[in-house]
């Protein structure tokens, strides 16, 4: 009889194993292989459009319901405006064709008739281009790899800013010719995308398509559960973020799976997005903290959208790295109140195709990371007091592009991708030793005496004191003497009238068991309006970008220094 528990149903038998490098120094690699069978992910589109040519790809939101796109529909589509862009705009294998097309039907069309034709597909981030693209960050954007077209989507500013063609034009044109695709070899580019900015300027980073490969292969045989049946997505996340827009889309491709285009989460849309879910039954939930504390709001509250959301739902996936403790704590109560699905986490980035460690078990705590997909290598190098988690493996990019030229990405003497990224290997309580997250290494800085600030774990410390009064907290303090820190209050506590009170206890509590000047906290403050997404302070996962919001906000956090906000309490 086969094995029902939930590491059974969720995970192969991943093992951490250890090696020795040729010049010293340990690195860990999963005990399960790497297919060696990593089929081209237009070739996996292909096989399910011949097999199950009437199931839904993908749907969303319409006028009248819903619209939806059969695997069909799709790969015809595909190839029918790859022939257009061939014809009528004159593209060739190696072209690159630029994008602003938000996530749906006809953004999926262009993706793929750009893998059927060999297009490089440019994944633009939408902000710089809303009033037309005629600033420092939409051209350095278009430099990076100069595309031959740019799509928009029909009435977009840039059709006559930038003389962009619409997405609707170029859909309802006429083309000639056979179905067949264009030869492709893995080391081809399939698509760009551009780094969140987190910790610097946008970089673009070409896609391989053997990276893409590589990672739903790879992917697919750490998490069998995702081929038993085909996976169905309710997914609002941006398709010019690499996590969404390649990981997400092509997850459900390789598995021949459906996806449900949906809304961004917020407070006049989560209505519509339960109904959804309940109307389709997701098996597979793919969240950041934004979208999921919203989700909790309502389902925590109403037991039939709860029981229809979990109905089939087999796993819950967030990023390891990005959910604070009281969020954790809310999740791990509903899992539990509804028995029916795991929480998983992983880690990534836009430099290794989304993905770098997934989780070998059900969570046991936030923070976890996981072990390296099959076929990659990790290694934890020493750096000022910590250790910065480096991968080699097939899904690591070849290059950045800034300014229309090729840089080398950031790795060392053995070829170690370096993510800027601390993290430890700890064992969990089952005795399955796990990489956890330890912080930015960028975001760090020092006092004016020379004392260095840990920025991650103070912020995640912090939010745990402050829990569940606060959603982020912003700490402030370079080349000063103390510390300040901006409070963000949760959705639930803005409004309570004795918030300063709580918080300034809550701060005063851990100032006393945290009194060291890299740790203590001498003013702080309540922020009056969220972090603004359009100045690059909040990114596309809902989070702040602390280094963003410290140079848009220097003021504020001068005052703070000079003793405006207030004091925690003695």
């Amino acid at each position: 009889m086969p094995d029902s528990s939930p590491k059974a149903r969720f995970i192969a038998d991943s093992r951490l194993v250890e090696e020795s490098l040729p010049g010293g120094g340990v690195v860990w690699r999963n005990s399960i292989a790497l297919p060696d069978q990593r089929p081209d992910i237009f070739d996996r589109l292909v096989g399910w459009a011949a097999t199950v040519p009437d199931r839904p790809l993908l749907t969303e939101p319409s006028a009248n319901g819903r619209r939806s796109l059969t695997y069909g529909e799709t790969l015809a589509g595909a190839r029918k405006l790859r022939r257009v862009l061939e014809q009528a705009h004159g593209l060739c294998k190696g072209d690159a064709v630029a994008s602003l097309v938000p996530a749906g039907i006809d953004a999926l069309l262009l993706k793929l008739a750009c893998l059927a034709g060999g297009f490089v597909h440019i994944a633009l981030p939408p902000f710089p281009f809303r009033d037309g693209g005629d600033n420092e960050a939409a051209q350095s954007l278009l430099e990076a790899l100069p595309p031959k077209l740019l799509v928009a989507p029909q009435g977009h500013v840039a059709v006559d800013t930038l003389s962009a063609i619409s997405i609707a034009d170029l859909l309802a044109a006429n083309a000639e010719g056979l179905d067949g695709d264009i030869p492709h070899a893995p080391h081809d580019w399939a698509a760009v995308f551009f780094t969140s900015g987190s910790t610097g300027a946008p970089k673009g980073v070409p896609i391989t398509r053997g990276m893409i490969s590589s990672n739903q292969a790879a992917i697919a045989a750490l998490w069998p559960f995702l081929t038993e049946a085909p996976p169905v997505l309710v997914d609002w996340l941006p398709w010019h973020h690499v996590f969404g827009g390649l990981d997400n889309i092509f997850k459900i491709i390789w598995n021949g799976g459906t996806m449900h285009v949906d809304a961004a989460p917020g407070p006049k849309t989560m209505a519509a997005s339960i109904a959804l879910m309940q109307e389709v039954e997701p098996t597979l939930h793919i969240g950041v903290p934004l979208g999921l504390r919203l989700l909790l709001d309502r389902l925590e509250t109403d037991g039939e959208a709860a029981q229809a959301f979990t109905k089939k739902l087999r796993a819950i996936f967030f990023a390891g790295a990005g959910i604070d403790a009281e969020l954790w704590r809310r999740l791990a109560e509903f899992r539990d109140a509804q028995g029916t699905f795991e929480i998983l986490s992983g880690y990534g980035a836009t430099e290794a195709a989304s993905t770098i460690c997934l989780s070998p078990a059900p969570l046991e705590r936030p923070g976890e990371l996981g072990h390296p997909l099959p076929g990659h290598r990790i290694r934890l190098a020493e750096m000022d007091g910590r250790t910065e988690l480096r991968v080699a493996g097939p899904n690591i990019a070849p290059c950045y592009l800034i300014g229309g030229k090729r840089v080398a990405l950031p790795v060392d003497e053995d070829g170690f991708y370096r993510t800027g990224d601390a993290a430890i290997l700890r064992s969990r309580a089952d005795g399955i030793p796990v990489f956890a997250f330890d912080g930015r290494l960028a975001e760090d800085f020092k006092l004016s005496s020379g004392v260095k600030v840990r920025t991650g774990p103070l912020r995640a410390g912090l939010l745990a004191q402050c829990a569940p009064l606060a959603d982020d907290i912003v700490v402030a303090g370079e080349n000063c003497e103390r510390l300040v820190a901006l409070v963000f209050p949760s959705r639930q506590s803005a409004d309570t009238v004795d918030l300063l009170e709580k918080l300034a206890e809550r701060i005063g509590e851990w100032n006393a068991a945290n009194s060291s000047s890299s740790t203590r906290i001498a003013r702080f403050d309540v922020a009056s309006e969220p972090a603004d997404r359009a100045q690059g302070e909040l990114s596309d996962k809902g989070q702040i970008v602390q280094s963003r919001y410290l140079r848009n906000h220097q003021r504020r956090f001068e005052a703070l220094q000079a003793g405006e906000g207030h004091a925690p309490t003695r």
